[in-house]
């Protein structure tokens, strides 16, 4: 066998294609682990030891399923890739903290088996495989999912849902389905910030998550790039079109702040492998998911449907990549065809061509 040619200790070959690939999605998985660590402290701050459990349970549980998968199609595990744990992480982090571990489990299984195994490896995914394990138990369970917990006191672990200490929360999403104000008072807003409000396990902290987004700023242009797209649309929408009369601001404030339109911003809009790959591409795939996003909190059947709407720009994302061809052109473009257009221009003078005849 060839030196460059590795084979693991249960037998698997990895070629050096392989090796790279493996190499390249654990350095990219690595930088989403570490954006999601800072949520993930907070679910453990505000829920308690079931948040880490929850989270734990999901991650091991989704390098099973992937690990069963690869062998039920044939394929090669690459569980050092960290992704199976990255999207155990992400489906657990949309979920109430107050979940219980079969309703999560249910998500993850159906994110790995049905939509990332089926597609080969981490980049070569056709859908986000997190959007769609939460959008699954959204249309099949959506009792589960929408029952947010209030907050234990004191550092408590959170109840599971059904239990007899469990009490169930308003989140700001519904508060905007009902057009229900969170106030006006700097706490209000505070509290947000801080993620002291009902919702989602890992979409609560403001603070945290404009942390991840920062992070895109340095370490993931070409993610940023659509995550914001998609938060200025749904920012321009909610001011156009608010569902509360407390006034716009509040509105946009409300509507970016709450359920999981920030985090499905950051964590499931900008995969790698999914991402149009021209700028303007990106611009609209972002912009339209952020537009589809609202559409869906105002018309759709569900409080929340960030999930859909990016599964939706998922499957567009081969459109997306055309519109820079078809209606936009690049500076450097615009340059590159001024030059050649001076170029042409020069060579055709009468001044050129009489001094070309002399020469010849």
């Amino acid at each position: 066998m060839p030196k460059e040619v590795q084979t693991a200790a249960d037998g698997r070959v990895f070629t050096p294609e392989m090796q790279a690939d493996i190499k390249t999605t654990q350095k990219y998985m690595f930088n989403r682990i570490l954006m999601l660590a800072a949520p993930a402290l907070m679910a453990w701050y505000y829920y308690g030891g079931r948040a880490l459990w929850v989270l734990a349970v999901a991650a091991l549980f989704a390098m099973v399923c992937e690990y069963i998968g690869m062998r039920l199609v044939g394929a090669v595990p690459a569980l050092r890739d960290l992704s199976a744990v990255v999207t155990g992480v992400t489906v657990a982090m949309l979920l109430p903290a107050s979940s219980p571990i079969w309703v999560v489990l249910l998500a993850v299984s159906f994110a790995v088996l049905a939509v990332k195994v089926p597609f080969g490896t981490a980049r070569t995914l056709l859908f986000s495989p997190a959007a769609a394990g939460v959008a699954f138990v959204t249309v099949s369970l959506p009792q589960y999912v929408f029952a947010y917990p209030v907050l234990p006191d004191g550092g408590a672990s959170v109840a599971v849902y059904g239990s007899e200490g469990f009490s169930l929360g308003i989140s700001m999403t519904q508060m905007l389905k009902t057009g229900t104000s969170m106030g006006s008072s700097p706490a209000s807003y505070l509290d947000v910030l801080i993620g002291n409000v009902t919702g989602p396990m890992g979409a609560g902290c403001g603070i945290a998550l404009l942390g991840a987004l920062l992070f895109l700023a340095v370490r993931a242009k070409k993610g940023f790039t659509a995550a914001v797209s998609c938060l200025l649309a749904a920012a321009l929408y909610a001011l156009l079109f608010p569902r509360i009369t407390t006034g716009r601001l509040q509105s946009v404030f409300m509507e970016l702040s709450g359920g999981m339109l920030l985090f499905a911003a950051l964590f499931l809009l900008p995969e790698e492998a999914i991402l149009p790959k021209h700028f303007w591409g990106r611009v609209a795939y972002g912009a339209a998911a952020g537009l589809v996003t609202m559409l869906f909190r105002r018309f759709g059947a569900f409080e929340e449907g960030a999930v859909f709407a990016v599964l939706l720009c998922n499957a567009l994302t081969s459109a997306f990549d055309k519109l820079p061809e078809a209606r936009f052109e690049t500076r450097a473009k615009r340059l590159a065809r001024r030059k050649k257009r001076e170029a042409q221009e020069l060579a055709a003078s009468p001044l050129t061509e009489q001094g070309g005849g002399a020469d010849v």
